[in-house]
């Protein structure tokens, strides 16, 4: 059975590319029917805070990512904080020293360092030299009752690595490039390659989905399992998100929180059909998905080894897709509780089927979710204010002054209250009583009824609007 799982450290907010590796962990255990698991890598004790965590797990809520087994829903393989782990990496870490695989490495910082001046000076790569690999027993009973600190360093053999990566196919690794590397430090904790592997191997997962950077720790993890005899899981390492220029995304290019993408008002089905297209492709040109969409056609073998890039024009172009796509009723519980202090000032006191329909008249328009509160300020208020140039030359232009003087003079043939239907024919008919191009016909009225060239159709402004306020909206308009 497939066990995937995500093992954020909670140092910060989560941002697109770890949303990105949780999404595709989530969807690849649900495509699988296998068992998603959350887990905390909470080691850097100065920067998880509960605070981080709180935050993180909002996100990982806000976006639908609901976990099987882990962080605060326990399960047979706990606890899932690696803060609480440490008996079991200690345990793990004697069995290595027993085995003659570890040893203890009482050498210096300032002695090492040395070593890492003097590798540098004869321009080589350095590696350990191996200084503690062969104390006598009796040194290192000496050494340890003498107080000395030490690390715990793995013996590794003289062998390449070949790493069977699901996405990236077999990536090899030449011995050359590794030395006995430290797994436990002298405070005792273990580095994060030793605890991760004694987590995955107990908590039986069965594949590691992560990010590309993470490339280079693999074949150290795998002289790890080796020398505890686990099996090896499978990898897949996923590409990483580039800005537009193909450098390393910055929160200047939109690598920003997901909780920040949630308070600038973007929907986390969006966020996440538009994270899940990069770096995975599906079998058609389809752009647009619904979760259980993604869950039946995602896998592995659709992820590009190539760096995705971020644009978020194109986020927010889905955005405004998915907000016009979406009903009035669950646009206004997200307004509600995200955005409480603008909804009061848009809409407070207003009764609910007018919010509704305000919030439906304009959602098409809409590219983020406060772009509701601005563009339904001229469906709910009583005057309309026209605050862009271009709309304000529509409105003063000879057509303009033509369409509504003819609207005015033809008020009472205006069908309301008669259906949509009727309202259609008549907006329809207009076109043959105002010889005048469509854009010229429509776009004053628009401006005269909601305020700006562009936004809703004119028959739904027809219907939305009560009939006096549409007369001393023309009115005015008119009088501009």
């Amino acid at each position: 059975m497939v066990r995937v799982r995500y093992a954020p450290s909670p140092t910060g907010h989560i941002h697109v590319g770890n949303a990105r590796t949780a999404i595709f962990n989530y969807l690849y255990a649900r495509h699988e029917d296998g068992t998603f698991i959350m887990r905390l890598d909470d080691t850097d004790l100065e920067r998880s805070t509960e605070e981080n965590i709180d935050s993180m797990l909002d996100d990982i809520r806000w976006l639908g990512l609901n976990w099987d087994e882990g962080f605060l829903k326990g399960g047979d393989f706990g606890p899932y904080r690696e803060t609480e782990r440490k008996p079991l990496y200690d345990t793990y870490l004697q069995q290595l020293l027993d085995d003659d695989k570890a040893y203890r490495c009482f050498c210096t910082k300032d002695g090492l360092e040395a070593e890492h001046r003097k590798a540098e000076a004869e321009h080589r790569i350095y590696r350990y030299g191996g200084t503690c690999a062969h104390l006598s027993a009796e040194q290192v009973e000496k050494n340890i009752a003498e107080g000395k600190p030490y690390a715990i360093r793995l013996r590794i053999p003289e062998e390449d690595v070949v790493v069977h990566d699901l996405i990236r196919g077999d990536v090899e690794f030449k011995s050359e490039e590794f030395d006995d590397f430290v797994i436990a430090r002298q405070n005792g904790i273990p580095i994060y390659n030793f605890a991760t592997v004694i987590d995955d191997a107990l908590m039986k997962i069965t594949h590691i989905i992560r990010a590309e950077e993470h490339l280079s720790n693999t074949p150290r993890q795998v002289f790890i399992y080796r020398a505890l005899g686990f099996d090896v899981p499978q990898f897949a390492h996923v590409s990483l998100i580039l800005a537009p220029d193909h450098s390393k995304l910055s929160k200047r290019h939109g690598a920003v929180s997901v909780g920040d993408y949630r308070l600038e008002g973007y929907l986390p089905e969006a966020l996440i059909n538009y994270l899940v297209l990069l770096g995975w492709s599906p079998k058609d040109d389809r752009e647009f998905f619904t979760v259980d969409e993604l869950i039946k056609e995602f896998s592995l073998g659709g992820v590009g080894k190539s760096g995705a890039v971020f644009d978020k024009k194109k986020l927010t172009w889905m955005n405004h897709m998915y907000l016009g796509r979406k009903d009035a009723a669950s646009i206004l519980t997200i307004l509600k509780g995200d955005f409480v202090d603008q909804y009061v000032a848009a809409f407070g006191g207003l009764p609910e089927d007018k919010t509704l329909a305000a919030i439906d008249l304009t959602k098409g328009n809409a590219q983020v979710l406060p772009d509701i509160f601005r563009l339904a300020r001229n469906i709910v208020q009583p005057d309309v204010v026209i605050t862009d140039e271009k709309s304000q030359e529509v409105i003063g232009s000879p057509e303009a002054k033509q369409v509504l003087q003819y609207l005015m003079e033809h008020f009472a043939a205006i069908p309301f209250g008669q259906g949509d239907d009727a309202m259609s024919s008549w907006v329809e008919d207009l076109r043959n009583q105002i010889p005048l191009p469509a854009k010229k016909l429509y776009s004053p009225i628009r401006v005269a009824l909601f305020g700006a060239k562009d936004g809703p159709e004119i028959v739904k402004l027809f219907l939305m609007l009560e009939s006096s306020s549409i007369h001393e909206r023309l009115q005015k308009a008119l009088a501009l």
